[in-house]
Formats: structure tokens, sequence, C-alpha cells
């Protein structure tokens, strides 16, 4: 932004972009050194806060901005500029707090600037800035019934060109629930290459179980629809590819949904290849946990019974569409759009221009393989149908861009999600870490692909918005983050989800008690020390970031290094000693350690030395708070704990330094030694039987 020479208009508009912006009083509290510099705060960020990534205000991020956009971080651009040239129109969040796609639904007119508009006017009438979290939608819906005319029938329309087996097990899959509404089968067979299927197809047809249509010659994808949408008549259709399979009972609730509003045209199930009405992830895959599809379809009709999501589009894998609609838009554009891709996105367009609407029904699921017919054209079909709606539709795939930003219908994908968890025979591992990547992640999915047919895993990780729940063995599927004043939410999801155990790995910037959530889940738990934040906030011992090992000074000195280097609020390391590794590794909320040493083991140089078995073991045998029924002390094991008995909690307590009643104050208890072995045996015997065993998961 300096220059020397003339300033263009451009820059000169940028300028005016970034003074708007600008919060004079908030940078000058927020960096300190800039009372001190001579300069006033709007000059003092254009020569130096920009290139340093300093925030400008409250609610723009720099560091998070260049971070969480690899373009920007890539480019080397400095964040606030991109921000206002490009990121702005393109609706990219400012803040990890600030969820723009959202703010502009709710107040379209800052679609031009969200960051801007919400300075202006936003901070005055309070709007919040993140689109609050309704758990409700997490759980089981509360089934809504829709209603569809009595005298409703409903054609399915299968254009086929080749593709046996997947066609056969469309067919079948359709037959098998001849139920009302279900009218005629209109397969039409395109000229197709194959003579078994085409033998296949005649053989269904001369017993009545399809109506064939078969062209002469190869009239492309769209013509062969456009053929049996005629051929159907007045009824309504779907539009079926011949490589999906249905449910049961998919139909009556497609119907539903399509009747559910006067003027919805078009509705399209889940599936695990359908782009915006994917399951488990957008970018479709193989079906979630290796489930069956009556498997995940029983779960989205028990979880999602009468849940729908307004969508730009629908999808043609299958396809509901209204005789009204119909009628009113016309067939699909056969001339632009010949071959196939991209004919369903320009009727829904089309037929939206017209007041209709068009739904994603949450309560279905069909299974769909995927360009059977077009084998490797499919690249190439949909690079030229893009192309071609784009023409027609110039705002088309900025209203796509923004759909998958809003995400309305992930908090119903999760729901499934939760739901095949519970009813799966694996136990569920929560696995607890930050979000910083690294080492850790590393172990983590190391661990998680070991667990392969042993268990299911799920990740909890604190991030900027909260921690955050993700199930790593499905890429992209939803996440959801929580605050940390939302812990009755996050224990009522961790159920839902059937949480058998919790992997404590690493809680460097988690903003809940973890100890408190072991206790409430009623879970066992396993915790695996990666580094040393439990002994100080520096995770590696270096006070700065190319300096060598501290040494582990005197108290005094790490709280001198802790005020000056650390953005924790706790300043005091003996706290922070006592109160980090008890959260994470206690599952019983008792306060304090019941070892009359601690104190001065944490005073000493060196710090406090890794918890014994012995001492957890103590802390669990802890009593507990009057009114509350007493936890059994548990004794590690490779694969499970066993509650102990009443001579063994016994003698553990001797040998942890507990006092009897009458007992002097410096006495303690220890076993007798055996005259052939000397003191120093004995304690180094006792110190190899109280180390933590080690289990293959931490090898």
């Amino acid at each position: 932004m300096q220059q020397d020479g003339p300033v263009s208009e451009e820059d000169q508009a940028l300028l005016r972009l970034v003074t708007s912006v600008f919060d004079a009083d908030w940078y000058r509290k927020r960096h300190l050194d800039v009372g001190s510099s001579g300069f006033q705060g709007l000059e003092h960020f254009m020569k130096w806060g920009l290139l340093e990534k300093r925030d400008p205000n409250a609610f723009f991020d720099s560091a998070w901005y260049s971070e969480h956009y690899p373009d920007v971080r890539d480019g080397k651009a400095v964040p606030l500029i991109h921000y206002l040239r490009n990121g702005a129109a393109e609706l990219r969040n400012p803040h990890p707090q600030f969820d723009a796609a959202w703010y502009v639904e709710q107040h379209p007119e800052a679609a031009s600037n969200p960051l801007l508009y919400h300075i202006k006017i936003g901070v005055t009438r309070k709007y919040p800035t993140i689109r609050p979290i309704n758990i409700d939608d997490y759980f089981p819906a509360t089934p809504q019934t829709y209603a569809y005319p009595n005298r409703l029938r409903v054609d399915v329309i299968i254009p086929v060109y080749r593709g046996l087996e997947e066609t056969q097990a469309c067919i079948e899959s359709v037959l098998a629930n001849t139920a009302e509404p279900l009218g005629r089968i209109i397969v039409v067979e395109d000229c197709s290459p194959e003579p078994a299927l085409v033998d296949w197809l005649q053989t269904a047809a001369a017993t009545g179980r399809i109506h064939l249509i078969r062209n002469a010659r190869n009239l492309g994808f769209v013509r062969s629809v456009n053929i049996g949408m005629r051929e159907a008549g007045k009824n309504d259709v779907v539009l079926l590819n011949s490589d999906t399979e249905v449910p049961p009972h998919w139909l009556q609730r497609l119907a539903r949904q399509a009747y559910a509003s006067r003027k919805i045209a078009s509705v399209s199930p889940f599936s695990n290849n359908a782009t915006i009405c994917s399951y488990p992830a957008l970018a479709g895959g193989p079906l979630a946990f290796g489930r069956s599809v009556s498997d995940i379809d029983t779960a989205c009709q028990s979880v999602n019974a009468g849940r729908w999501v307004d969508v730009p589009t629908t999808v043609g894998f299958c396809m509901y569409i209204r005789r009204a609609a119909l009628d009113r838009v016309g067939l699909f554009d056969a001339e632009r759009f010949k071959m196939g891709y991209g004919e369903e996105n320009d009727f829904c367009l089309r037929a939206s221009a017209l007041g209709w609407s068009h739904r994603l029904a949450c309560d279905t699921f069909v299974y769909h393989k995927g360009s059977v017919s077009f084998l490797d054209r499919t690249t190439k079909l949909s690079k030229r149908a893009a192309q071609l709606i784009e023409e027609r539709f110039p705002t088309y795939h900025r209203d796509i861009a923004n759909h998958i930003a809003l995400a309305k219908a992930d908090p119903f994908r999760f729901a499934v999600t939760a739901d095949l968890l519970r009813s799966a025979v694996l136990p569920v591992i929560l696995m607890v870490m930050h979000d910083l990547g690294g080492g850790i992640l590393r172990h983590m999915d190391i661990v998680t692909e070991r667990c392969v047919d042993r268990a299911n895993v799920v990740y909890f990780l604190s991030t900027d918005r909260g921690a955050e729940l993700s199930v790593p063995t499905l890429p992209g599927h939803p996440k959801v983050a929580l605050p940390a004043g939302r812990m009755d939410d996050l224990i009522r999801l961790l159920r839902s989800m059937a949480i058998s155990r919790v992997h404590v790995h690493h809680l460097l910037g988690m903003d809940f008690d973890i100890r408190s959530l072991i206790h409430r889940l009623g879970v066992p738990f396993d915790v695996t020390v990666h580094d040393y934040q439990a002994l100080c906030p520096h995770i590696n011992l270096t006070p700065w970031r190319h300096s060598l090992y501290c040494g582990e000074p005197e108290a005094g000195a790490c709280n001198t290094c802790i005020v000056r280097r650390y953005a924790y609020a706790n300043a005091d390391i003996i706290t922070w000693r006592m109160a980090v590794p008890r959260r994470g590794t206690c599952a019983v909320p008792q306060p304090g350690c019941h070892r009359p040493s601690t104190p001065p083991r944490l005073r000493r140089p060196g710090g406090v030395r890794p918890a014994r078995a012995r001492h957890r073991r103590a802390l669990a045998e802890a009593q507990p708070p009057a009114g509350k029924r007493r936890t059994p002390a548990y004794r590690g094991s490779r694969h499970t704990r066993r509650p102990q008995g009443r001579t063994q909690r016994r003698r553990r307590r001797r040998t942890c330094g507990q006092q009897r009643p009458g007992d002097p104050p410096d006495r303690r208890y220890r076993r007798s030694i055996p005259p052939h072995r000397s003191q120093a045996d004995e304690d180094h015997r006792r110190l190899q039987r109280c180390r933590p065993r080690q289990t293959d998961r931490n090898r």
C-alpha cells in the first residue's frame, strides 16, 4: 500500500475500504506497542500492521484467514487486502466466529461486503455473526406426516444404454415395491451395444413386468428421458438411473415430500453419489461403514422422518417431478444438453424462475453406482454442461457454493451417522486432542486405521469455534463444533453416538472439562502422553521458538517465563501442573491431590514426574461427595479394568503413603523387606511395579 508515485483510483478506493473497517481504539488496546511508536493507529497499521498480519478490528483475524485459505497463504497475499478485493464478494469468512454465508442469508443487503456491513450496522443492532446450533436437529425428528393425492400415479422412467447387472438390480429393486402410487415402469432402451441386456429387457417386457420402448438409433440420454416423460401421459414421473437401487417404500416417501407444499417441482433423496444430495459427504463414495443400502435407508427413515432441505437443484439419478411443474416448465432441453449432464439442473433453474422450489428428502436413501452409461466421458460432459448452464444462468455456481456453505443438511447427515453408530456391533471410541495436526494426528490416524473392523472412532478436537466432533473414517463428513458452555448438549450428542470409551491424547486449547465429561459418560478411558503439556504450557520445554531445553528451573523462573512469553491467563506453574494433568487423567471429580508430598515435589527443580499407576488408583479411591454413590477403584489392564477387592485397596493405600488413624505424622507403611534384599533393591522393585503398563496402542 506504500507508494512513492501517484496513487491510482483503485488504490484510493481500497484505502477508503481499509479505513472504513479499521477500529483505531480496538487496535491501540490490542497492540500496546502502538502508543509508544509515535504514530497514530491507522498510520501504524498502514506502515507495519498490514504486513505483520495484525488484526484491524475484532471481526477480522489476519493469521486465521491466511491459514484457512490456502490460496492466500501460498500466494503470500496480505490477508486484509485479499479479503477486501476478493474474499468479501466470495463470501469467505473473515474470522472463525463469522459465518459470512449464513450472515448474508439473514441480511441479503450485506452480500457485497459482510464485514463492512456488520461494522457499520450489525454491531449497533447486535446481529449474531455465526449460525446458532439447534442441537435437536442432530437427534431423531418428530415424525411429520404429509399426504399425497389418493388417485396419484407415478411412472418410473429408466433410460438404459449399457450395464446388464446394474440394470437388473435397479429394475428388480423397483419391482420389489409395487404398492401405490407406483404406475408403470417405463424402460427406454437407447440402442444398447450389449445384446444380453437387450434380450433381458425384452423378456421382462414380454411378461408384463416393464413397459419397454426401444429407440431405432441412439438418441442420447436427454431425448430418451423426454420420450419416457411423454409416454407417462398425465402421471407424475420419477427419473431413475439404471445404476441405482431403491429401498422399500421409497416412492411413497418421495411422493409425500413432493406434495408437502403446493409449489414443489422436484424431489431427490440422499445417495452415496449425488453431489449436493450425497451422504455421508458431498464428494460421494462407498456406503458409510460398509453398511447395506437397507441399513442406511432405515437410519434415514428413523431419524429424519419428514425432514427436508430446500436445494437450488435436484439430481437426475433419482428425481421425482410433479406433472403440474412439468407441464408448466416443459421437458428437458435436448438441443443444448444432447448426451446428458446438466439437463436436470437447467430444468430446475427454469422452474425456480417460475416460482417453483426443489427439495432434498432427508428420510430416503437410494444407492447410485455412478457413470455406468457414460464411462470415461463423464468429466468432459460435466465441464461442457457447466459452461452451458453458466451462459443461461450466470449466478448458478455462486448459488450452489452458497448452498454448500450454509450446510443446512449437515445436521441431518450427522443424525444418520449417529444412528448407524448406535446400531453397529462395534464399540465407539472418542479420541480427544487439539486441531494443530502434527505427529499426534498421525498417531491417531494410525490407531484409527488399526481399529478398522474392531472399533469405530470419533475425533473430538479443540478448534477456534469450540470443540469439534468428526468421523475420520468418513472423509468429508459434516462436523459439529460446540462452545464450552454447552456441555449438556455435548453429552447428549455423545450418548446418541454410543461412545463406549474415551482416549485422551492432548488437551491443548480444550475448553471442555474432559474429566467431568468422562465422569458423566460413565465410560472407561485411556491417556497417551505425547509431550510436556501437563508439565508446562510450553509443550516442548523451550521458552523461545529457536531456543534450547530450559532445564526445568525453579517455580519463580517458570512463572516469569509464562508471563513474558505465553498467552495463558494462568501465570502460576504450580497451579498449572496440579490442574492440567488431573483434568484429563482422573474420572472421579475430587479436588486436590491426596498425597501429602505433592506440593513439595511440584516446587522442587525438575518439576512433577510422570504420573504413576498407584497415584491414579489413590485418586480413584477418594471418598465421593456426600449423597453420591461410591465409584469403585479400577486397576489398569491391557484389555479391560476390573474392580479391586477390599484387601487390594487397603494394601495400595498403604504403599501410596497414606496414614491410618492414630499414626505419627511422619509414619508411612511399607511392605516388609526379605533378608536377602536391600532397601535400594526394594525401592527399585516398587518403582518398576508402579510404572504404567504399555499396551500395543501406545508402544
